[in-house]
């Protein structure tokens, strides 16, 4: 079944690896969006009172301007003297619901999983590439570590308790990624990057399949950047909706 959801428009841009330490562009979307879908979380009454108004999934969200939220944005393949990060990559469960929905993170970087919820939880990763886990987190249970050893493209970890929770993880061998905003800002800090030409890979979760099966950062998937001496907004680029065939 042919893709009917991703054209990429893509402009290449030129960031100055001398005065700026960072990349930062925005993510629009060219297209209705779908209806969003309300999560029933009645099965779990915790759940259920733990939110004011009604909770939608998370899986397409752009704001009214079009602009795209949880978009994963990551240098493919750089050349960099940075070591792994100390600062580990938290992941809670709040509200019934995994924050944040979409993450990077460097392989050997600590990932700080939490519970903050009055409720059971479980934690199952559906990594191929790393060494999967499932464990349950009872409610006020102590924080709990993982560490991924090798790169992985894409994944998501569920709660088998409350089937609607799901976050999607991406393992780097770096730390140049961002994942969009609520505005489909993006920002990535380019420390310890040398200059050259690299691709800029753009990943999300409603095109997963035909990402996966192009290859990820193929080349509907991409934009060109160049570190060099000269200065070029990121600008935007846009996820665009195909035309319907007459």
């Amino acid at each position: 079944m042919k893709n009917k959801w991703l054209i990429l428009t893509m402009v290449a841009t030129t960031i100055l690896a001398a005065d700026i330490t960072e990349v930062a562009g925005k993510v629009f979307y060219d297209g209705k969006a779908p209806r969003p879908k309300k999560v029933n979380m009645n099965a779990d009454p915790i759940c259920g009172k733990s939110h004011t108004g009604p909770v939608f999934n998370e899986s397409f969200l752009i704001n009214e301007d079009n602009f795209l939220q949880n978009v994963m944005v990551w240098i493919n393949n750089p050349k960099h003297t940075s070591s792994v990060p100390s600062n580990p990559i938290e992941l809670d469960q709040v509200g019934c619901k995994y924050i944040p929905h979409v993450t990077g993170i460097m392989e050997g970087q600590e990932l700080l999983i939490k519970n903050s919820d009055k409720t059971l939880h479980n934690i199952h990763s559906m990594s191929k590439v790393n060494s999967a886990f499932n464990f349950a987190m009872p409610a006020k249970s102590d924080p709990s570590t993982k560490k991924f050893g090798s790169k992985e493209d894409p994944f998501y970890i569920k709660c088998d308790v409350h089937p609607w929770m799901k976050t999607w993880v991406v393992v780097l061998d770096h730390p140049y990624w961002s994942v969009t905003d609520e505005n489909g800002n993006y920002s990535i800090d380019l420390s310890g990057l040398e200059a050259g030409d690299y691709e800029l890979c753009f990943w999300h979760e409603k095109w997963d399949k035909s990402m996966k099966k192009e290859g990820y950062c193929g080349d509907n998937f991409k934009q060109t950047v160049t570190v060099a001496d000269k200065s070029v907004d990121a600008g935007t680029m846009t996820f665009k909706r195909p035309a319907k065939k007459k």
